[in-house]
């Protein structure tokens, strides 16, 4: 090789190949303190298109498994109010069981109608007020409870859940067990109209319209506690907490097939998680390998540089002599 002092080919070379390894440098060291192997568009553009569309997924999956734990927890707090509703029926049930044997006298059976009466009133109110966010759940309003339980917008991706709710009035068709008038203490003949004595004295017929009443004690009671009435009513209680049971099952149903929906989910976002890791994790080893790899070199060819550019020395040297 000719001694020249033109241009200084190996130096420029080998400056090149100082440049290519500090950026491979650069590159392995944003892999490892990142721990990510795309970076950016560049280090891996088909790679980074499909590590995305996982991320999308995964997302959108873990989403939907926090959509199907509120659903859980609504769920649960619909059942907390059946469970409280059948308690109350299955304490009218033995009330009525007592009321019907006749060795009770009218006292005690009125006493055991009255907390009938409060009961009653008592399931009105859960009806009214149990709810989730302000969303009504055992007065026959929810119509549609739709849970996103998937990652798309497909058929497979929802659950319907209003069918598990109840309307749980007393007066409901579904749980119709409003007090008839014969075990209701409170229920008064007013010349061939039925009025009910409320709380605060005043009488109301049965729309609820307040009864102008000009001598409360020409009113004649209509109670009438005997073993067949109870009986009777024992009967349509015990059908009551018969359909109130199923529709408990069909939550206990509906919770399952959510509990499943989560399981199933987990293990998705585990796999794709898993999927996207090839695509975008540093293998740390490797990495590293590389990382020592290009600082040998770096190291190496600096010390080229430095002899490549000595040789031009010679030439002085030449000259010289």
């Amino acid at each position: 090789m000719a001694i020249t002092l033109g241009t200084n080919i190996s130096s420029l070379k080998i400056t090149n190949g100082i440049n290519n390894i500090t950026t491979a440098l650069a590159d392995s060291m944003e892999r490892l303190s990142s721990g990510l192997k795309i970076n950016s568009a560049k280090d891996d553009a088909a790679g980074l298109v499909i590590s995305e569309n996982m991320q999308a997924r995964i997302q959108s999956s873990e989403q939907a498994m926090q959509n199907i734990q509120t659903s859980e927890a609504f769920l649960t707090v619909a059942e907390d109010g059946m469970v409280s509703i059948t308690d109350h029926l299955q304490r009218i049930n033995d009330l009525l069981t007592n009321m019907a044997n006749d060795t009770n006298d009218i006292d005690s059976r009125t006493a055991s109608a009255n907390e009938i009466v409060e009961r009653l009133e008592e399931i009105d109110r859960l009806a009214s007020s149990t709810n989730f966010n302000g969303m009504k759940m055992l007065d026959g309003s929810t119509d549609s409870i739709i849970v996103q339980l998937g990652p798309d917008s497909t058929e497979d991706s929802i659950l319907e859940i209003a069918g598990a709710l109840s309307n749980c009035y007393t007066t409901a068709q579904g749980l119709n067990i409003i007090l008839p008038d014969e075990l209701n203490p409170n229920a008064f003949d007013n010349a061939g109209q039925t009025v009910y004595l409320q709380d605060d004295g005043t009488y109301v017929d049965n729309t609820g319209a307040t009864v102008t009443i000009g001598d409360p004690s020409t009113l004649t009671p209509k109670f009438d506690p005997t073993n067949a009435n109870c009986r009777e009513y024992m009967a349509e209680i015990q059908e009551a907490i018969g359909r109130l049971t199923t529709q408990r099952g069909l939550l206990g149903a509906y919770g399952n097939r959510l509990e499943s929906s989560y399981d199933s989910l987990s293990i998705r976002v585990e796999s794709l998680k898993e999927g996207q890791s090839v695509y975008t994790d540093t293998d740390v080893a490797k990495e590293s390998t590389n990382y020592v790899r290009q600082q040998i070199l770096e190291q190496l060819n600096v010390s080229l540089l430095t002899q490549s550019n000595s040789t031009q020395q010679l030439a002085l040297s030449l000259l010289g002599g």
